[in-house]
């Protein structure tokens, strides 16, 4: 991929900090919209849900791309458990955001009003 961001973090656990761990479950890369698709599983087990922005930060810096490349989709707690799946959108062209992402999205970053 001539891109630049670095891949192959599927099945690897990186440790955030002594209270979070994210593993990327799945990584694949969507060459028709411009994309890499991660499945993602966070183990924070003594604090709360990360929120979307702090992921947003966190996977910007695993990938060396700009936070506002990245989606966070979804993130599903496990009732009782202290861990979360999350589904997560990194672009490869800012262009593709626009056409791709639903307008409440869009909204929710602040790239439309």
């Amino acid at each position: 991929m001539s891109s630049g961001i670095k891949l192959g973090y599927a099945g690897k656990t990186i440790k955030i900090s002594d209270d979070l761990s994210v593993t990327v479950t799945r990584e694949e890369e969507n060459k028709l919209l411009s994309r890499i698709e991660l499945e993602v599983y966070l183990d924070h087990v003594t604090r709360g849900t990360p929120s979307r922005k702090e992921l947003q930060k966190i996977l910007a810096s695993i990938y060396g791309v700009a936070e506002d490349m990245i989606i966070v989709k979804k993130i599903l707690s496990e009732y009782g458990r202290g861990s979360s799946k999350a589904h997560v959108h990194i672009y490869l062209d800012r262009n593709f955001i626009r056409l791709v992402e639903p307008k409440y999205i869009l909204k929710r970053l602040g790239l439309e009003s």
